[in-house]
C-alpha cells in the first residue's frame, strides 16, 4: 500500500522571521508525519513548493510553517498553485506563525478564515499553561484540559464560518487556538501552537497534532 506523502513547507528567505526556529519546528512535524506512515518532502523555498502545486499530483496533506515579517505575499505563481490545489481537496495544516502572515490580503483571510491582527492579538510570555479542547468538535472530542509549553496567541480573529475547537484562557477570557474550515474542496486545520521544538515535545502537543492529522488524512467528517 502506498504511504500517503506530505509536503511540510518551512518558513526560509521572504518566510522566515526572527522569532522562531522554522528548521527545528518543521523537522518536528516531519517527524510526527513520518511516525504515522507518511512520505515527506521538506521544502524551505515557499514560493517554488506552492507554485508546484499546479501542475502533476498532490500530496496528501500540505503543511504550512512560515513566517511573516514584511511587506509580501505569496508570488503569484505560488498563489495560483495554492488555491488550484485547494479547489482540487488538499488538506492543509497551517501551525504557529503561519497564522501572523499577511494581514492585510484578502485572499489569506478568506482562505485561513483567521489570524493575527496587529495592534489588537498578543501573547503572553513562552511558559507553560493550559489548552482548552472543545468536546463538541471531532477533532477534539473526549479530550480533557493538554498541558502544553508554548506561545498562547490572545485575541486572534477567527471568521463566523471556522468553527474553533481549542482555546486558552487570558485576562478572564477564552481565546481560540486552533480551528478547522473548508475552502473550496478541502479541510483546514488551523492551529497557533508549536513556538519551538520543546513546545512538540509536551504530551498535550503530541495528542493535540496526532487528533488534527488524523481528522486531515482521514474520511471526511463534520
Amino acid at each position: 500500500m502506498t504511504p500517503p506523502r506530505a509536503l511540510v513547507v518551512s518558513g526560509g528567505g521572504r518566510y522566515g522571521d526572527p522569532w522562531h526556529p522554522f528548521p527545528a519546528t518543521s523537522q518536528a512535524l516531519a517527524d510526527a508525519l513520518r511516525g504515522r506512515g507518511c512520505d515527506v518532502a521538506l521544502r524551505d523555498d515557499a514560493d517554488a513548493a506552492l507554485a508546484g502545486l499546479g501542475s502533476g499530483s498532490l500530496p496528501s496533506l500540505l503543511v504550512l510553517n512560515i513566517g511573516w515579517h514584511g511587506p509580501d505575499q505569496l508570488a503569484e505563481p505560488a498563489a495560483a498553485g495554492l488555491v488550484a490545489a485547494l479547489q482540487a481537496g488538499l488538506p492543509m495544516l497551517l501551525a504557529h506563525s503561519t497564522l501572523t502572515a499577511f494581514p492585510d490580503w484578502p485572499l489569506w483571510r478568506d482562505v485561513v478564515g483567521g489570524g493575527w491582527t496587529y495592534g489588537t492579538t498578543y501573547h503572553p510570555d513562552y511558559d507553560e499553561g493550559v489548552a482548552l479542547p472543545r468536546p463538541e468538535h471531532p477533532v477534539t472530542a473526549g479530550l480533557d484540559e493538554l498541558a502544553i509549553r508554548d506561545e498562547r496567541y490572545t485575541r486572534l480573529w477567527v471568521d463566523e464560518g471556522s468553527a474553533v475547537f481549542l482555546e486558552h484562557e487570558e485576562e478572564g477570557e477564552r481565546h481560540a487556538l486552533g480551528w478547522t474550515r473548508t475552502w473550496g474542496a478541502s479541510r483546514l486545520v488551523a492551529d497557533a501552537l508549536g513556538h519551538d521544538a520543546a513546545s512538540y515535545e509536551t504530551e498535550g502537543r503530541r495528542v493535540l497534532l496526532a487528533r488534527e492529522l488524523d481528522w486531515l488524512l482521514g474520511p471526511a467528517t463534520s
